[in-house]
C-alpha cells in the first residue's frame, strides 16, 4: 500500500474531487477501506455524494458504527445519507447521537429503514 496514495485519496473524499477519487479506488496500491474507511467518512461529513456513490463499494460503512452515515445527517447531507442508508447499521448508536441530528434527520433516517420512532 502507498500511504502517499492513501492520504490522496483521502484529501480528494474531503475536497470532493471525484475524477481523483475515481482513479484511485481502483489502483492497486490503494485501500480505500483502510483507516476505518476515513475517505468514506470524509465524503459523507462534506457531502460529498459523488465521491460516496464511488467509496460505499470499496469501503466499508460499518466502520466506528456507521459514522458516515451520522456524519453524512449531521450536516443533512441528503443525498449521501440516502446512499449510506442501505448500507448501514445504526443500531450501535448511542443516545447522544441521535440527539446530536435534526429532528426531521431523525424521523428521515427511521423512516428510511424501515424502523418507527419510539418514544
Amino acid at each position: 500500500m502507498d500511504m502517499k496514495l492513501q492520504r490522496l485519496l483521502q484529501d480528494a473524499a474531503w475536497d470532493g474531487d471525484v475524477l481523483t477519487v475515481a482513479h484511485l479506488v481502483s489502483h492497486p496500491d490503494v485501500d480505500p477501506a483502510d483507516d476505518h474507511s476515513t475517505a468514506l467518512l470524509h465524503a459523507a461529513h462534506r457531502g460529498h455524494w459523488r465521491c460516496v456513490e464511488l467509496l460505499i463499494p470499496v469501503s466499508n460503512a460499518l466502520e466506528r458504527d456507521s459514522e458516515a452515515l451520522w456524519r453524512a445527517a449531521k450536516h443533512r447531507h441528503r443525498k449521501a445519507t440516502r446512499l449510506l442508508v442501505p448500507v448501514s447499521d445504526t443500531r450501535g448508536w448511542g443516545r447522544w447521537q441521535w440527539d446530536d441530528l435534526s429532528p426531521a434527520m431523525v424521523a428521515w433516517i427511521h423512516e428510511a429503514i424501515g424502523e418507527t420512532i419510539k418514544a
